[in-house]
């Protein structure tokens, strides 16, 4: 499927999950963008208020930027470290920021993101994050769930993040200690989506 296609597929699959009618009044802040949602809401004419994208990947975001001319969309370069992905990039800690507004964004999403990070990553991506959701934005991520583990497993051959479990009782107090109450949880969906979680602040 092209990453257009599966992009509009994922949104869709958002957008009903969190319960709106539609995105168009909805302000959408992406962790670990990617290209796919820039190229669904345009070349699928999804209306969305507006979208902001955020990864670790300096060359894809310097693309964007450079050739993304729609008002509505923006990106952000974190250079967090990822032992796969950014291994040459800054530590998260309680002092990440992010250059954006605080408490302005209606949707967060993370999708396959959190199948990427051990524990302590996690909490900061779920703290840092919830400065920036509006008082009733919805948060929605995807992850690896297995409930005969103790609490996480990284299961990728090198243990780089490259592929990571959690218990979901351990998952869910790990959330929840990060300001967020959980709302809805749905099992995955082929090869496309994992399981996910929507979350409202606590």
């Amino acid at each position: 499927m092209p990453p257009q296609d599966s992009g509009a597929w994922l949104l869709e699959r958002m957008r009903q999950r969190i319960g709106l009618k539609t995105l168009a009044a909805s302000r959408l802040l992406d962790f670990g963008c990617g290209v796919r949602f820039t190229q669904a809401i345009l070349n699928h004419r999804i209306p969305i208020r507006s979208y902001t994208g955020i990864d670790c990947f300096a060359e894809m975001i310097d693309f964007l930027r450079s050739t993304v001319r729609d008002p509505r969309f923006s990106y952000v370069l974190l250079d967090a470290h990822h032992p796969l992905y950014n291994p040459k990039g800054r530590p998260l800690s309680n002092e990440t920021e992010l250059p954006l507004p605080l408490h302005a964004f209606d949707v967060i999403s993370l999708f396959s993101v959190i199948t990427h990070q051990n524990p302590d990553d996690a909490a900061f991506i779920f703290s840092l994050l919830r400065r920036h959701t509006a008082t009733q934005g919805r948060l929605l991520f995807t992850c690896f769930l297995d409930a005969g583990i103790a609490e996480f497993e990284d299961r990728s051959p090198d243990k780089n993040g490259g592929m990571c479990f959690y218990n979901p009782d351990f998952l869910t107090r790990l959330v929840e200690g990060c300001g967020w109450r959980i709302v809805q949880r749905a099992p995955g969906e082929g090869p496309l989506i994992g399981d996910s979680f929507v979350c409202a602040l606590a």
